[in-house]
């Protein structure tokens, strides 16, 4: 009887593990974990054979779950739904591996390629009235929820104020301006930090050090776009963008998030020029925590440090490290 080679062996073992993290609604962006990993250690053609049979057997549970839905168009669309983020994760997990050059285009790329694929569904769906109604009349249910939960908590009294001033079709609007707004630039925080999270298993499985922040640089040529995203983003509060605001909020976030990791890598590098203790910089670490969690004081860490990152191209704090350097 032949053994079976190692490699394939890995691939099933690691498909499972993703199949497993599937199944914990919460965690299911960690699918790409697994195969990002094995990618790692196996190549791009162990993440193609592994995310080919992943995706199949999420596919066939997300129909099972969907076909006691009577209504064709709505199952569809359930179907879809529930089926886009593995499909778009385990895409951008493979696009990774096939991409060229660092690391941070091809998260930019795969992020690129995903929302070329979501496009078509989002219109498919958006002028569907039958998918429409059917939201409008959920939303007005969670509404009504969160009115008469809130209601008897004194404690919660600006928040009973600002849904009851609220109706289900401004709060289906809300809803839906912050999804489509955000959901690349979602995308895009949950693939680098799974990224992140699996570089760092593979990294000390094989005995070194996972990739230190201190050396992340942003090169020169995002600066421009970055400009032109949040420009856009201010011409869509200011006058209204068609069809295209929600890019300029999607890729503006993104690139805010990539500078603000080029900030904490400086902060990081000043820590250790000037000796900061251990001590000190989780002290310092804890007070950021409870200053994101602060409404409006949380600006100054959201906007101060991507800003610390963008001004490096003028303010050498890193002595002898080059903009263009880094993954």
């Amino acid at each position: 009887m032949r053994a079976i080679p190692r490699e394939w062996t890995e691939i099933v073992i690691f498909t499972v593990a993703a199949f497993l993290l599937y199944q914990i609604s919460v965690l299911f962006f960690l699918i790409t974990v697994p195969l990002i990993v094995l990618g790692l250690k196996r190549g791009p053609e162990a993440v193609v054979y592994s995310g080919t049979i992943l995706l199949f057997a999420i596919l066939v549970q997300v129909f099972i779950r969907t076909r006691g839905i009577e209504d064709d168009v709505l199952r569809r669309f359930f179907f879809l739904m529930e089926a886009a983020y593995p499909i778009a994760l385990i895409l951008g997990a493979a696009l990774l591996f096939w991409g060229r050059g660092r690391i941070l285009y091809r998260l930019l790329s795969a992020t690129a390629a995903v929302l070329l694929v979501s496009l078509p569904i989002v219109g498919i769906y958006s002028g569907n009235q039958e998918v429409m109604e059917f939201l409008q009349q959920q939303f007005k249910l969670i509404l009504e929820s969160l009115q008469g939960g809130l209601g008897g908590n004194e404690t919660a009294a600006n928040g009973v104020e600002v849904l009851s001033a609220l109706d289900a079709d401004s709060f289906y609007t809300l809803i839906s301006e912050v999804f489509i707004r955000h959901y690349i630039f979602s995308f895009f925080l949950m693939l680098s930090a799974c990224w992140a999270f699996s570089y760092g298993i593979y990294s000390r499985s094989k005995g070194s050090m996972p990739y230190n922040l201190v050396l992340f640089t942003v090169p020169e040529n995002l600066l421009w776009p970055f400009i032109g995203a949040w420009f856009g983003v201010l011409l869509d509060v200011l006058v209204g963008v068609p069809l295209v605001g929600f890019l300029f909020w999607n890729y503006g976030m993104i690139l805010l998030s990539v500078y603000a990791m080029q900030g904490i890598g400086i902060l990081k590098s000043l820590f250790q020029q000037h000796g900061v203790s251990r001590l000190l910089q989780l002290l310092v670490v804890f007070s950021a925590v409870i200053i994101l969690l602060t409404p409006q004081l949380n600006l100054v860490l959201i906007v101060g440090v991507p800003l610390l990152g963008l001004s490096e191209y003028w303010i050498h704090y890193r002595a002898g490290h080059s903009t263009t350097e880094g993954s």
